[in-house]
């Protein structure tokens, strides 16, 4: 890109695009919770499970910032509460699964996966996130 149209993009688009995307998904908590409701789990406890350090002040705060920005919604029937993605934040699944691949395909020398486990979690992923229907 020639330096005239890149300094009009610049002065024009201040704002990054991405860095407010992000902040949507930025929470310690909000990729957990997101995952779990591709999962279909729906029940606060649920999003609990298996997170010894994710108190119940700490999930609150964060399902309420995820429903203000419009990612998930809180339906309360028959005094039963339960979360459930928005149209936004199931639009996430493939940013959700293009962050799986970076994290697998920058796994070097297999530290943290082996290379079965990448590709179980690739498919299990694509399944999950109902990539196959995009």
């Amino acid at each position: 890109m020639d330096a005239k149209k890149l300094k009009y993009y610049e002065k024009k688009y201040e704002r990054n695009p991405v860095e407010d995307a992000i902040k949507d998904i930025s929470n310690k908590w909000t990729l957990h919770i997101l995952r779990d409701l591709f999962l279909g789990k729906t029940h606060f406890n649920e999003f609990q499970t298996n997170r010894k350090t994710l108190d119940n002040k700490s999930l609150t705060r964060c399902l309420k910032t995820m429903e203000k920005n419009g990612l998930i919604k809180r339906l309360d029937e028959n005094d039963e509460i339960t979360y459930h993605l928005t149209e936004k934040g199931h639009s996430l699944n493939k940013v959700f699964y293009e962050l799986l691949l970076f994290a697998l395909n920058n796994d070097e020398n297999n530290e943290h996966y082996n290379d079965h486990e990448k590709e179980e979690l690739k498919e299990m992923y694509f399944e999950i996130l109902d990539l196959n229907q995009e």
